[in-house]
Parts: C-alpha cells; sequence; structure tokens
C-alpha cells in the first residue's frame, strides 16, 4: 500500500440500482473489467482514468448479449490517486488455480509433464535444436496455452509463433480433441499440409486433412470428423461452419494463423465472421479453444478483449534484424543492434553506374546482390509487379557468373510452359530465379525448396509480394526496390506490410543477423523513407467494417442464426470486433445501428430476402443464398437482377460468364484503353454463350472498357475450360506487352476466383430459375474443369491417385487416355514420354 500515491476513495456499484449486475463465465462482468484493466496496465493505474475504461469494457460486453449494465462510480479524490503496476500474486493463484500449473524449461522433453508422446518429442527435439525459446515459454508458462487458455501471439516472422500452435494441437489430441489450423491462403495451406502429413500423419500416425476447395480436398472426413488436425483457407472453414454448425461441436482448438488478416479490406470480413461465428458459439456451450497468431502490429486495439484472451507481444526475432536504407550514393543509413542510428558505406560510388539509358534501381542491385552473393549470402529482392520480378531475376543471372540451379532445371514439368517458363529456365541457368503468379505450381515449389536449403544452387531470387505472405523463404538479406502496388490504383505499402517483408531476412540456425534494405535515389528520399517504414510503427489492428457496408454485414451475420427477433438484430452486429469497437468509442453507437437497421430490415424485407415469422426474422431461401455466398450485398443483388432477366435455360458454362459482372470475381484486368481493339472479346461470349449472356454482362458497367474487361475474362475461361495450351491463351488475349496483357497468372487468378463464387451463384440460380438452372452435376463438374484447365472428356484423369500438372493431363488426354484405368495401362517408355520419370515411377508403384 506504500506505493498507493494521492488521497481519497472511490466507490464502483457494478450497475445501476435499475438493473441486474450480469456474471459471465464464473465472474461479474465489473470484476473481469476491473482484473483486465489492472493487468494491462504497464505503468500504474489512475483512477480517474480506469473508472472510464472499466464503465466502457462493462457496458460494451454486456450489450453483446443484449443485456444493459452500466457501473455507478463515486468518488472523492484529493490530487490525483494512482496505484502501481499490479501483477498476478500467490493470493491471485489461490483465488484463480486454472492460472497456474507445469513449468517447464528450455528442455522440449519438460513437455512430457503435459502428457505429450516420447515420440513426438523426439520428433520436435530433432527439429528444433535449441530446444523452446523464450516466447514459446512464455506461452506455456505464463500464459496456460497447454492448460487450454485462449491466446493472441502477436511476434515477428521466424520468431516461433506457430510453433506455439502445434504444441496446443498435441495437447488438445492428447486430450481427445481435435485440432483445426485456419490460413489465409490456398498455397500456404498445401505447404502445411505437406508438412504436418510428413511428421504427424507419416511418422506419428495421425490423420491430418485439408480444405482449400480443390477437388482433392477432404471435405467429407472434415464435416464428419474423421480427423485429428485440419488446415483451411478462412472461406472454406466458414462456409462449412455455417452450411454444418455442429463441427464446431467436434473441434477442440482452433489455431488462426496471420490474424492480422482481420484488417485487410477484401479479406477482412470474412476472417472476422467466422471468428464472431466461434465467438456466438460460447453462448451455446461450445467453446473451443482458441490460439491467434499475428504477425507484428501497432497496437492490439481491443482485440484480445473482443476474443476474451490474453495477449503475448514482443518485438524480439531469435535473429537480430538490421533495417536500413540505401541511396545511389552507396550510403547505408540503418538502425544497428543496439538501438543506434549509423549511416556507412556499403557500396562506393563507382560501382553505381548507369546501365541504360536512364537511371534505374538495376543500377544498384547488380553490384549490391554481386557483394553479397561474393560474401555467401542467399538474397531476396522484392518486386511489386511480376515482370519487374522476371527481368530482375534475368539480368542478375546475366552479370553475376553464377553456376546453372541444374538440379531445379530437371524438376520443372516439359508440357503446358507458359511464357514464363522459359524465363524462369534462363534465369536458372545463370542460378537465379523469380517467384510470381505466373508459374505453376510445380515451378514455384521447385523454387521454394531450393531456395531454402542454404547449399542449394539458387542464390537469388526475385519475388513479387506473394512470398512476403506466408511462404517460407527467409535469405541473408532482403531488398525491397519499390514502396507502392500497383493495380486499378497505386497504393504505397503500409508500414507493416514493409515490415513484413523486411522480416523474411535471416537465416535461423545459420546466420547471426539479417538484413534488409531499402532502396532509395537520393540522400533526401532515403532520409524520408527511413523515417516512414524503418522508424516507422506497424499500423494498429481493426476491423474491416465500414457503416456504407452495413447491408452486407447483416445479411451476413443473418446467415449465421436461424432466426432472431427484430430488436435483437443489433445485438448481431455488437458481436462483431467492428460493433464491439463502436460501442466502445461512442456511447451512441447502439442508438444509431438501431436506426440504420430498422430501414435496412425495412428494405430486405421488400427484396424478399427476410421474411418475419411469429415475432421473428430469418432470411429466406433466396435471402440465405445470398447471405452464404460471401458476395457483398450490392453483387448479390446484381446477380439476382441479371438471374431474373435469364429467358429460358441457364447452363453451368453461361452462369460462370455472368459473374464475370460482379466485382469480386472480376478483380483487376488489364485492359488496353486505346480504341477498341478490345472489343472482339464480345463476340467471342456471344459466339460461345449466346447473345443474352453478351448483354447480361453489359448491365451496370462502368465504362465501355469495363464491359471488355468482363467479356475478356468470360472468353479466357472458355479457352482454359477447354484445354488451350497456356502460351497459346497468353499470346491470344495480350493486346501489347505493357496494356492488355495476360500472363498465366492472370488466368489462374481468374479461374480461381470464379471457382471460389460458382458454388454461391449457383445456389442463388436455383432458387430464382425455379428448376430451369444449370444441373448441379454439371456445375460440380465445371468447378473441376475451372480448377485444373480441363476439357470435359479430361476431367476423369483427376481420379488419378498422383496429381499431375495441367500440360501432363492434356499430354495423356490427347493421346487417348481420359480414365485412370487408360493410363495405368500404357507401356512404361510411352507413360514417361507424358508424365515423366518421377511422376512414372510414382504412378507405377501406387497401382501395384
Amino acid at each position: 500500500m506504500a506505493d498507493l500515491r494521492g488521497r481519497g476513495r472511490v466507490i464502483i456499484a457494478a450497475s445501476k440500482d435499475d438493473e441486474p449486475a450480469y456474471e459471465l463465465r464464473g465472474h461479474g462482468l465489473l470484476t473481469q473489467a476491473l482484473l483486465r484493466t489492472f493487468k494491462e496496465s504497464q505503468d500504474g493505474v489512475n483512477v480517474g482514468a480506469v473508472t472510464d475504461e472499466v464503465t466502457k469494457r462493462v457496458r460494451t460486453e454486456a450489450g453483446r448479449f443484449g443485456w444493459e449494465q452500466t457501473p455507478v462510480v463515486f468518488n472523492l479524490v484529493e490530487g490525483g490517486l494512482t496505484f502501481p503496476p499490479l501483477r498476478p500474486g500467490p493470493r491471485y493463484a489461490e483465488a484463480f488455480p486454472d492460472t497456474i500449473g507445469v513449468r517447464v524449461g528450455s528442455d522440449i522433453h519438460d513437455l512430457a509433464a503435459f502428457g505429450l508422446s516420447p515420440e513426438l518429442l523426439e520428433e520436435w527435439a530433432d527439429r528444433f535444436m535449441g530446444g523452446l525459446n523464450n516466447l514459446q515459454l512464455q506461452a506455456v508458462n505464463d500464459h496456460r496455452v497447454l492448460d487450454g487458455r485462449s491466446l493472441l501471439v502477436v511476434a515477428p516472422t521466424s520468431s516461433g509463433k506457430t510453433f506455439i500452435g502445434e504444441m496446443a494441437a498435441a495437447k488438445a489430441i492428447v486430450d481427445g480433441r481435435k485440432a483445426v489450423f485456419l490460413l489465409p491462403f490456398k498455397a500456404l495451406t498445401n505447404e502445411k499440409y505437406e508438412d504436418f502429413s510428413a511428421l504427424y500423419g507419416g511418422r506419428l500416425g495421425l490423420r491430418v486433412v485439408r480444405c482449400t476447395g480443390d477437388h482433392s480436398d477432404d471435405t467429407e472426413n472434415f464435416v464428419r470428423g474423421r480427423y485429428d488436425i485440419a488446415l483451411l483457407t478462412y472461406e472454406m472453414f466458414l462456409g462449412l461452419s455455417l452450411a454444418s454448425p455442429s463441427l464446431l461441436n467436434k473441434i477442440g482448438l482452433v489455431v488462426l494463423d496471420e490474424a492480422q488478416f482481420i484488417a485487410d479490406p477484401e479479406r477482412g470480413i470474412g476472417v472476422e465472421l467466422l471468428l464472431t461465428n466461434l465467438l456466438a458459439a460460447r453462448e451455446r456451450g461450445v467453446e473451443p479453444q482458441l490460439v491467434a497468431l499475428s504477425a507484428v502490429i501497432g497496437d492490439v486495439n481491443r482485440f484480445d478483449s473482443w476474443l476474451g484472451c490474453e495477449t503475448l507481444l514482443t518485438r524480439e526475432r531469435p535473429i537480430p534484424l538490421i533495417e536500413g536504407v540505401l541511396d545511389r550514393s552507396g550510403a547505408f543509413q540503418y538502425v544497428g543492434l543496439d538501438g543506434a542510428e549509423y549511416v556507412e558505406q556499403l557500396l562506393s560510388s563507382y560501382e553505381i553506374v548507369q546501365r541504360g539509358k536512364k537511371p534505374s534501381s538495376q543500377d544498384v542491385i547488380v553490384p549490391l546482390v554481386r557483394k553479397l552473393v561474393e560474401d555467401g549470402e542467399q538474397v531476396l529482392v522484392f518486386r511489386n509487379q511480376r515482370g519487374s520480378a522476371v527481368g530482375c531475376a534475368i539480368y542478375l543471372a546475366n552479370e553475376l557468373g553464377l553456376p546453372p540451379a541444374s538440379d531445379v532445371l530437371e524438376q520443372l514439368p516439359e508440357h503446358d510452359p507458359s511464357t514464363s517458363s522459359a524465363s524462369l529456365r534462363q534465369a536458372l541457368e545463370g542460378g537465379t530465379a523469380f517467384h510470381n503468379s505466373n508459374l505453376t505450381r510445380e515451378e514455384r515449389v521447385a523454387v521454394e525448396q531450393a531456395f531454402r536449403d542454404p547449399e542449394g544452387t539458387i542464390r537469388v531470387v526475385a519475388a513479387t509480394t506473394t512470398v512476403a505472405a506466408g511462404v517460407n523463404t527467409p535469405a541473408n538479406t532482403v531488398i525491397i526496390v519499390e514502396t507502392f502496388f500497383y493495380g486499378d490504383e497505386r497504393r504505397d505499402f503500409t508500414v507493416a506490410e514493409y515490415k513484413n517483408m523486411a522480416g523474411r531476412a535471416g537465416r535461423l540456425g545459420l546466420t547471426e543477423q539479417g538484413r534488409s534494405v531499402l532502396l532509395a535515389n537520393n540522400a533526401f528520399e532515403r532520409e524520408n523513407l527511413f523515417r516512414r517504414y524503418v522508424k516507422g510503427e506497424p499500423e494498429p489492428i481493426r476491423s474491416s467494417f465500414s457503416p456504407s457496408d452495413i447491408e452486407t454485414w447483416i445479411l451476413r451475420l443473418l446467415a449465421q442464426v436461424d432466426r432472431v427477433p427484430r430488436s435483437e438484430v443489433v445485438r448481431l452486429l455488437a458481436n462483431t470486433y467492428g460493433g464491439y469497437l463502436g460501442s466502445i468509442q461512442d456511447p451512441g453507437w447502439h442508438d444509431w445501428a438501431q436506426g440504420r437497421l430498422a430501414k435496412l430490415l425495412e428494405k430486405m424485407e421488400a427484396l424478399g430476402l427476410v421474411e418475419e415469422e411469429e415475432g421473428q426474422l430469418r432470411l429466406s431461401l433466396l435471402g440465405r443464398a445470398c447471405g452464404s455466398s460471401r458476395l457483398s450485398f450490392g453483387s448479390a443483388m446484381k446477380l439476382v437482377d441479371l438471374l431474373r432477366r435469364v429467358s429460358g435455360g441457364l447452363t453451368a458454362e453461361g452462369l460462370m460468364a455472368y459473374i464475370q459482372a460482379l466485382p469480386e470475381v472480376g478483380g483487376y484486368t488489364s485492359i488496353f484503353k486505346k480504341g477498341t481493339k478490345e472489343s472482339v472479346w464480345q463476340r467471342d461470349v456471344t459466339l460461345y454463350y449466346g447473345p443474352e449472356v453478351t448483354a447480361g454482362l453489359q448491365r451496370g458497367a462502368k465504362d465501355l472498357h469495363d464491359f471488355y474487361a468482363r467479356c475478356k475474362r468470360a472468353a479466357i475461361l472458355r479457352a482454359w475450360i477447354e484445354g488451350e495450351p497456356i502460351e497459346s491463351i497468353e499470346r491470344r488475349f495480350t493486346v501489347t506487352p505493357f496494356a492488355g496483357s495476360v500472363g498465366a497468372g492472370d488466368v489462374v487468378g481468374y479461374a480461381d476466383r470464379t471457382r471460389l463464387y460458382l458454388r454461391a451463384a449457383y445456389d442463388i440460380a436455383d432458387v430464382l430459375l425455379l428448376g430451369e438452372g444449370p444441373d448441379e452435376a454439371a456445375v460440380d463438374t465445371l468447378l473441376k474443369r475451372l480448377e485444373a484447365g480441363l476439357p470435359a472428356g479430361a476431367v476423369g484423369l483427376l481420379d488419378l491417385p498422383v496429381s499431375l500438372p495441367r500440360g501432363e493431363y492434356l499430354a495423356l488426354y490427347n493421346a487417348g487416355c481420359a480414365t485412370p484405368k487408360d493410363v495405368l495401362s500404357l507401356p512404361a517408355d510411352e507413360l514417361r514420354q507424358y508424365v515423366g520419370q518421377r511422376r512414372a515411377e510414382q504412378l507405377a508403384s501406387s497401382s501395384s
């Protein structure tokens, strides 16, 4: 008590005298708010400020459940009253025994105290020779993650936070619970699936499944609970948990990777809705442990309070990072490992010479990478465009004189090459590579695996930001050339995006430090970039909710419940992260939301999306199809309008073409806007799908170029699913190399986005067209064709026991093979011609 400063007294009543005081999970809302506020304080608590914070927390938490509870504060304070920082002690442990338990040291075998098997611990000990790091020890000892406590972990790349999720999963399985990992990208999910299958499946006998939206998914096993560890993309988990709510009853742990995606303008709503659905399940007694893993963010912004968990936050990296900016004079301004700022001459001025008609980044990249490679480093160069990454890899291959990456060249598929395939081979001949969306999955995997090997033959990779988004490709030094993205509009990197790229520097167990180098043109720009990015703080985490999108949020929230009283619809919104923040920041938020919702619900009823029955609101069949679709409210209504204008029947391919009118499906499409060269695609659409579809694609188009872009995508998809070679598609649909160009990544991107929304579009069409819509089996087949780029007659080849690249499927189909039996009956020499030696052996082995 001697540390108390100031004099006075404060009396806090849990609620007003005409309100009840509520309890949740064994403690009063006021008690929980006081404990969290005192525990989260770093510098002590001023009583005046704490009462305001506690009142906000209680009112907001009560509002999530449709309750009203407002604490009442009486105080008499002389000169201020401040409490010191409070930390749990022995008496706290007595009152809350669930906060104490087994403590372990850095030796991984200590985890045996939690019942983990010796075989598993031996595998982990072999992978992590240094044992548990400080971050992992805090998660186990202080935050009790292996005792089933939920946790938000905020830490830099390569800090070991993913292993916290793996430890929690192992403990859940020991306790008879199932573990689910949620990831943002299909590529990252596939990478984790292969790693987990090898370790937990192959060597430890656990059942590992994945669901990414591909034909090879283990969806049935996941829904039926026939798994120990499941890996899913965000969207797949949300869709399946809404379609089969009971599957949440089978889950004991959810690990959400890259949780900072909740702030993403496009993906954030899906992350927030899946978390909202998990939190809402607590009301019916379903409460899986939640471990959310996030890259470094500027401020947690009550994200942990909304989730109802503690936060473990660190800025420390297992490998220290030197961050700096290099200008064209060779001066490198950086923050040293001691935290001080320095400027040193990293390159001599005579090494930086103009290599073209005008100065360019190449003038600095070549001498810098040469110096780093000569010092034995592996280097990752980030570029903001696919073409820049390709060009960078090729000119470095020509300049550095490195030996060819022959082992990687041998792994590349021979059939159906894209224009980028030849460029990749050219770069590999000089010991470099590039990584962008124009490469096939097989090409990307070959590059990634070779670059991960510290003794590998690829010494330099030039990559677009796809590598920064979770693909495991660490380097000794990272070079960041630009600080902005291209797209419909130019956008500067956020500090968090820059830090994520810079964080790829450093190889755990191989280097003592990593280094990131941001390029600048001159000393003035160097200083500006240094202050903005190197010294800058990442942006706080936030909700992607916007009042302008309230229609979309309510439609999708209503899809998460069977029915709800009209007066309680506001509670659905209040339960979201955006609603939680709104309630805290604005005492009038509920009144605002109620006013908006009254008009919105009338509008939705008029549109036939919502029905009222015995005082309860529920989505109509059309409303539920739209609310489960991942489409925005505006896009769903646009599709409804298009489908209502259909006369006669509609094929699956026609529906595929129609949804090119939706912004979510279209994305960015490169169009040559001088003249009308791109107008030719509307003739293709009319030929392939009929004039009614062409007319439909005109509706709502912003201008002629937007209409041409819709037609171009529809025509490209037709070529893709008919098996046209990818290089032919690229050349046929590219108007100029600089504007209106089409790469393999564009084609696959159009197909993937169409797949993402085609099933939902079918559900809406099935309601509207009353049996005159596409056949469900035809839609299922079309989804497989879009995924693999195959004609209908070749779809049977997807049942082969070994997955093949598109070119090899097409080679087999063109040779007369349409079924697995046809393939497996081929002579061995002929089979090798179509699929190569390695996959021929795999097929032979699987059939024996």
